[in-house]
């Protein structure tokens, strides 16, 4: 059996290169939240988000919105560089627990609240400055609210409602959990009237991840043995009919030229091998059918074990 050198002739199936395929692992950052995990966390703090802005619309008495931009896992460290250098950070305690929730926001949106929920009228966010004594009684009555919302958006992830503990002004000095401890942060963009700005809220990973644990346990429990053979039958899988290879020199491959002819070791009356991969999965005959080509399986794997 001949074939000249100008033709096209079927290769193995190769698999992309891992690094196509497969995300980059980071290796100082190990941990990592499953995508089950993140929709439960997302949906949590979207509904907090709506709990939030319908309270701040009602005690500010001007429209608030709230829109999740998005939920990740990072180092207390990481999570306090990306905040101002001076805002609002309204710590919560939860009990029977020594890590805290925050709330963390603009100082200038804070008085902006104050200004709205003391009669007054204002269209832009005031200079930013720490809270008087009266302001901050006022933002601490705003958010023992806030937190009942964030315990109850959270649909049981929090083991308790958080409780209102202190008010800080400045992240990078005052730490209020470990600088490596691992936090799940959500970020928001807040919109009040024509004013827009930013908040965050911050959970401790500790606090939530049994919670988390036991969803994505319940989920995997719901995956029964059926769904897994469906999923295997709809995998794409790439197939090969594979002749009898044909090793030669280099030389002889740098010499090659159209209409150079190569004999190929495989008897005509010998089936093709069709393999996935490097693994024969059957033998075949090859064929046609109207303008396509094909092939006949004459024997499957199983039946020459």
């Amino acid at each position: 059996m001949t074939i000249t050198a100008d033709e096209t002739v079927a290769t193995d199936a190769r698999s992309d290169a891992p690094a196509s395929r497969y995300p980059e692992y980071d290796f100082s950052r190990p941990a990592q939240l499953d995508r089950e995990s993140i929709r439960h966390l997302e949906a949590g703090f979207e509904a907090f988000a709506r709990l939030w802005s319908a309270q701040l619309t009602a005690k500010v008495r001007v429209r608030a919105h709230l829109a999740l931009e998005r939920v990740e896992l990072v180092s207390y460290e990481e999570y306090a560089e990306t905040l101002p250098v001076t805002t609002a950070m309204v710590v919560a305690g939860l009990a029977g627990r020594e890590e805290p929730c925050v709330v963390q926001f603009g100082l200038d949106s804070a008085l902006l609240w104050v200004v709205q929920m003391m009669g007054g009228r204002s269209t832009s966010l005031p200079a930013a400055r720490t809270f008087t004594p009266i302001e901050l009684a006022l933002v601490r009555h705003l958010m023992d609210d806030t937190f009942e919302h964030l315990h109850a958006g959270m649909d049981g992830l929090l083991p308790a409602e958080p409780r209102f503990s202190a008010v800080h002004y400045n992240p990078q000095y005052m730490q209020v959990i470990s600088a490596t401890a691992a936090v799940i942060v959500a970020r928001y963009s807040l919109r009040l009237g024509d004013a827009e700005t930013t908040a965050t809220v911050m959970i401790p990973a500790s606090v939530v991840a049994d919670r988390l644990a036991a969803t994505g346990a319940d989920a995997a429990g719901a995956h029964t043995p059926a769904h897994t053979v469906e999923q295997v039958r709809s995998t794409p899988l790439e197939v090969t009919l594979r002749l009898a290879p044909l090793t030669i020199g280099a030389g002889e491959v740098l010499d090659l030229a159209p209409g150079d002819l190569l004999r190929l070791p495989h008897p005509e009356t010998k089936p093709y091998e069709l393999v996935a991969g490097d693994t024969r999965i059957a033998l075949a005959t090859p064929g046609s059918r109207g303008s396509r080509l094909t092939c006949l399986i004459t024997t499957t794997s199983e039946e020459t074990h």
